[in-house]
């Protein structure tokens, strides 16, 4: 009798190699996409990076990269004095191509003394001051002046606060209307003329709002200051800003 013995496994190289094959393509094969909504998760996320960084590069340029602009300088000769003036404390504006021939106008801020707060979104409280320089005249200088004054003067005198002592004017005389506001002892630090509350001085329509003025010599030139009344007791503070302003003006 013939004993069985199992075969054994007959290997088959045909079919190893097919399978290394079927293996590799797999791995080959391109990764399926994500779903709809992955997709439009990763998209919207990309979408506020991006939008952050431009929020972010924008806020750095506003805070660090903007320089306020020099406001423009327009040359100006008033008799030998040569001055360069910012435009913006003229009060003219940018494309206002008219100048003034032999004199310079200023619109300045008071108490900052820098470009005068014009326009619907001035605060009511602003106060300002509007200063003319001109070539020197005679009748400006402060002798003449109160010599001028002296004539039309009444006797009465009363004090006022910031050490000036006031004096009216006759009716009739050519300043009636207003008040002369002059230092201690002798006017020749300040002397200016302000119109009685309630007078217009025979200025048609409604009152100034600076309706006080006085005139100066000051490096060669002539400075005529419109002000408020409600400062005249500031007088040496004004007077005193205004000069150094005009200074840094001359070149």
């Amino acid at each position: 009798m013939t004993a069985y013995h199992p075969q054994d496994p007959v290997h088959h190289p045909a079919s190893a190699a097919g399978l290394t094959e079927a293996l590799r393509a797999r791995l080959k094969r391109p990764q399926p996409p994500p779903p709809r909504a992955d997709a439009a998760i990763v998209k919207a996320g990309f979408g506020i990076m991006l939008a952050a960084a431009l929020a972010t590069g924008l806020a750095f340029h506003l805070s660090h990269d903007r320089d306020p602009a020099e406001p423009t300088l327009q040359p100006a000769r008033i008799g030998s004095v040569s001055l360069l003036v910012p435009q913006n404390l003229t009060g003219a504006e940018p494309d206002d191509t008219s100048r003034l021939v032999g004199m310079v106008r200023l619109r300045l801020d008071w108490p900052s003394l820098g470009p005068a707060q014009t326009g619907p979104g001035t605060g009511q409280n602003r106060q300002r001051l509007l200063v003319t320089l001109s070539p020197p005249d005679k009748v400006n200088e402060p002798q003449t002046q109160l010599s001028v004054y002296a004539r039309f003067l009444t006797p009465t005198v009363w004090s006022n606060p910031g050490g000036l002592v006031v004096r009216g004017f006759r009716k009739g005389s050519p300043y009636e209307g207003d008040e002369l506001y002059v230092s201690v002892p002798d006017g020749r630090g300040f002397a200016a003329r302000c119109p009685v509350d309630g007078a217009r001085s025979g200025v048609a329509g409604p009152d100034l709002d600076e309706p006080c003025r006085v005139t100066f010599r000051h490096r060669g030139m002539d400075v005529n200051i419109r002000f408020p009344r409600a400062i005249i007791a500031d007088w040496e503070l004004m007077l005193g800003g205004v000069r150094r302003t005009i200074d840094g003006l001359i070149r």
